[in-house]
């Protein structure tokens, strides 16, 4: 299974700051190696509880913020996921090739 991983754009700066990664912005901290590797942390813990088959093993980190009433989110927050498949084929494509 793969995934499309957005970070919150508000937290992402203080977390950086508290793990000594100065400035920069949401796209350039979505690349760095300690943001990355504590994503990747994130996604293994949130992943124990299920079985092999069902975890997520790539996933790619999207830089955009995604807002409602977007491309991405209807107003109330739910995911339009004709949108988002429309958007983001290229990385859709490269998970999964």
């Amino acid at each position: 299974m793969s995934a499309l991983l957005v970070l919150d754009h508000e937290y992402l700066p203080v977390w950086a700051a508290q793990h000594g990664i100065e400035g920069g912005a949401a796209r350039e901290l979505s690349n760095h190696p300690k943001v990355l590797e504590a994503v990747q942390e994130g996604v293994e813990a949130s992943m124990e509880g299920f079985n092999r088959a069902e975890r997520v093993k790539k996933f790619t980190i999207l830089a955009d913020e995604w807002q409602p009433d977007s491309a991405e989110l209807t107003p109330t927050m739910k995911l339009k996921r004709r949108g988002i498949h429309q958007k983001y084929a290229d990385e859709i494509e490269e998970l999964y090739s």
